[in-house]
Parts: C-alpha cells; structure tokens; sequence
C-alpha cells in the first residue's frame, strides 16, 4: 500500500475513532460519571471544529511504521492524552472555550515538538559488551533479589484484592513502607524488571521469562493494589499481538485497534441498555472512563486549578524541593484530588503535560516539558537501536503507559523508564538483531519516496 492510502486510512480510522469518543462522552461517561467532573456542556460548533482539527491533523505526521522503540509511547500519548484533552476539557465546562481553546492550542504545539526527535539522527556511543549469560544472570539475581525483598518485607499484608478494595491495600502498602523501605524493589519492579521480562518472554516464545514476569507483577498487586501492574500484562500481551501481523503498517493497527476496543465497549453498552453488570459495568470503567478518557479531565483540571492557585516551578520534584519552597501542603496530585473530589484520598496524578508542565509553569510548561520528553524518546531509541524496535517497544509498553499517566521525571527514575534504558543498552543484540532494527529504517525511508511498494512493514 502506497504512503498516500496509509494516510488517508489513518485520517479516516481517527475520525472514525473521534466521533465514536464524541457518542461516548455524551452516552455513557456524562451520565454514568457526570458527578466525577465529566460534565457535558456543548461548546459552540466553532469549537468543536478546532478540537477536530487539532485532533486530526497529526495523523499528517504520525509514524506510519515502527522504526524506533518511543514510537510507541507517542501513538499512546497521542490516543490517551491527545484526543482526550481537545474535548473532554470542551465539554467539562471548567473554563470558558476560550481559554479552553488556548490549552488546545499549545497542547498540540508540543505534541509536535516531542515528535521532532524522530529528525534527530541517533546517538551511537561505545557499548560497554556483555555476554549474553553474564547479562541475564544479572537480570535473573536483579528480578530475585527485588522479589525476595518485596516479599519478606510485606508478607503479613499480601492481599489479592478486588479493584474496588485496593485502596485498602495500598493504605496497608503504606504503613509498611513508611520511611522509603521496600520503595525501590517495588517501583522498578512495576516499571522496569517485570515488564522487560514480560515483555523479552514474548518476543522470544520463552514462556518461562513471561510467567516469571507475570508473577513478580502479581506481587507487586498483591504488596500495593496498584492496577497498572495486573493490567500491564495485558497490555504488554495485546501489544505482542497487534505486532505480529507484519504486512500491516504499525500506525494503521494501533489506530484501528484503538477504534476497534472503542467501537466494542460502546456496542456492549448499548447492547446493555445502559444498565451493565457488575462486571461489565467495571470493563467499561477500565476501558472508557480509566484509560481512554480520564487524561482529558486531568488536562481540564490541571489548567483550571494553576490559573488559580500558585505554580511550582517544578518543587513538586525531590530535589527541586530543597532549592525552593513547595507552596502546597499535600502532593500535587492529592492537591487536585481535595480541590475537585473533597479528599486527599483521590491522587489524581495526570500525563507530564499536566503534572509537570501546568502545574510547573502554566502554558509554557507544556512546551517546556515537551522539549524534555523529545530528549527522552531520542535517548530511548539510541540506547536500544542495536535491537530489533518490536522487542524494545515491547518492554517499554508500560514505560509507555507511565507517560500517558505520570510526571515525566517520575517515569523515568521511580517508574523505571531510566532502568529500562540502561538494561536495553547493555543487553546484547539477538542474532541479526541491530540490522534488522536498521533494515526496517531504511526500508520505511526508500519507501517513504516510492523506491519500496511491497516489502512487509511493521
């Protein structure tokens, strides 16, 4: 298929996925979830239009095919932050269109600015060599010796609760903690070990690797009730699957499997007649409210609070703290829990957008930030550019997950993005590895100029 049809199939399959969100904001979160901040308040038409242009027009320059590893973190930026934030901000009615509109504007001002590393030319520094034995002994005594810990630490108050009683648990998490033990094996476990060895058991078909990491994330949910971790083996699993149809360009799968998971949970809602099961009624939640809608209230909440209160040019970070003062007594995300929910107990953390750039210096800090993540996705993708992209997009599928969600910076130390750098850079390259990574660039190049029409794509 020619650049040109990929295009317009992407075009048309985001419009597809815009009007069916637009049908589901009005159908189902402003009803069943109107008293958590999903408002519905109609902009007028003009505006409306903004948020479709806004919306539509990165399908212009989105990667069509998977040539480098954060490729992935932006397609998820893009559907779970993006898309969201032009219209769920519109519709909650937190401030006027306006002012809404100016948010719209620079969020996608630096949408483009983090996708300006993919013109960078990446950065080839001497790898410091390893054996392949000597590498995966290390992993295996790193994943052992943080699941041990993790264990001795909390093995009176392990607990595989329902998502509804998890805050429970992660209160318990807490008062164990308390004072920073058990924080790091917890934290880079989550976000760095668990999902390498998931993510590596799956693109290698060695099942002892995905259940050793499936395991340690069953750990961690049963230590600290944290969703992400249980639901990040699904993730990882859904992502192994859209990549293993080769012929199919990366951009096209994501979009229409975006489409398609959208498309599903809205037809199950009606099938229900608004009146879903308990176990429906928590799917839904998961896919419509938790993953592809609440970035968007976030992103309206953020900027309807920093317009108000004061900024923290980025105290909320450890470190910052010491060198100037932090004008709030709780967390950031608590902060917007109290303001918007009445308790503390809700920490609405949001994407880096939010948490970072709003929080840290209004407008201008979403371009800030967006410079920061563009470095981010540039030294990813040269740490791990001796690999094949599939597999280093795999083990940092919840990296990616962790961006649409949380502070850049705590992504990439407590959330193990940085972790994630390290192990792919030191891990050696499987057997053809490095030059299949760089076939399929240059490859999606020649074909990007009508030299290629037929080869398989990523």
């Amino acid at each position: 298929m020619s650049q040109t049809k990929q295009r317009f199939f992407l075009a048309a399959g985001i419009c597809g996925y815009v009007a069916c969100f637009q049908w589901m904001y009005a159908n189902y979160l402003y009803p069943f979830w109107g008293y958590f901040g999903f408002d519905y308040n109609p902009p007028a038409a003009r505006y409306v239009a903004l948020a479709w242009l806004l919306t539509v027009t990165p399908s212009l320059w989105m990667p069509l095919h998977l040539t480098r590893p954060s490729q992935l973190a932006y397609w998820v930026l893009y559907v779970a932050v993006i898309i969201p934030s032009m219209f769920v901000p519109l519709n909650a009615g937190l401030n006027p269109p306006d002012e809404i509109s100016n948010l719209m504007l620079v969020l996608f001002v630096g949408f483009a600015i983090a996708g300006l590393s993919y013109l960078l030319p990446l950065y080839s520094p001497t790898t410091f060599r390893v054996s392949r034995s000597v590498f995966w002994k290390a992993v295996a005594c790193l994943a052992a010796g943080m699941g041990v810990s993790l264990f001795v630490l909390f093995r009176h108050h392990l607990q595989i609760a329902s998502f509804v009683d998890v805050y429970d648990v992660r209160d318990a998490s807490n008062d164990v903690s308390e004072g920073g033990l058990g924080n790091f094996s917890f934290m880079s476990l989550t976000g760095a070990v668990n999902p390498f060895l998931i993510g590596c058991g799956l693109f290698f078909k060695r099942w002892w690797l995905f259940l050793a990491g499936a395991a340690g994330q069953l750990l961690v949910y049963a230590v600290g009730g944290t969703k992400g971790s249980l639901l990040s083996i699904l993730f990882i699993s859904a992502m192994a699957f859209l990549l293993k149809f080769g012929r199919i360009a990366f951009s096209l799968k994501i979009t229409y499997g975006s489409l398609a998971l959208l498309g599903l949970a809205c037809l199950s809602y009606i099938w229900s007649n608004g009146d879903p099961g308990p176990v429906h009624a928590m799917a839904l939640f998961v896919v419509l409210m938790r993953t592809l809608s609440i970035n968007g209230l976030l992103t309206a909440q953020y900027y309807d609070f920093f317009q108000l209160n004061p900024l923290t040019h980025f105290s909320h970070l450890k470190g910052v703290n010491l060198l100037m003062h932090y004008p709030y007594q709780y967390p950031v995300g608590e902060e917007i829990g109290l303001a918007y929910a009445g308790t503390t107990r809700l920490d609405a953390t949001a994407h880096f957008w939010a948490t970072d750039g709003l929080s840290g210096f209004g407008l201008p800090g979403i371009l800030l930030v967006s410079v920061l993540c563009a470095g981010v996705f540039w030294a990813l993708d040269s740490a791990s550019q001796r690999h094949d992209p599939r597999l280093a997009a795999l083990v940092t599928t919840y990296a990616a997950y962790n961006l649409a969600n949380i502070s850049l910076f705590t992504t990439l130390l407590s959330g193990g993005l940085a972790l994630l750098v390290l192990l792919l850079y030191f891990m050696p390259a499987q057997n053809g590895g490095s030059e299949l990574a760089l076939a399929n660039e240059g490859k999606h190049r020649l074909r990007s100029k009508g030299v290629l029409r037929q080869l398989p794509s990523v």
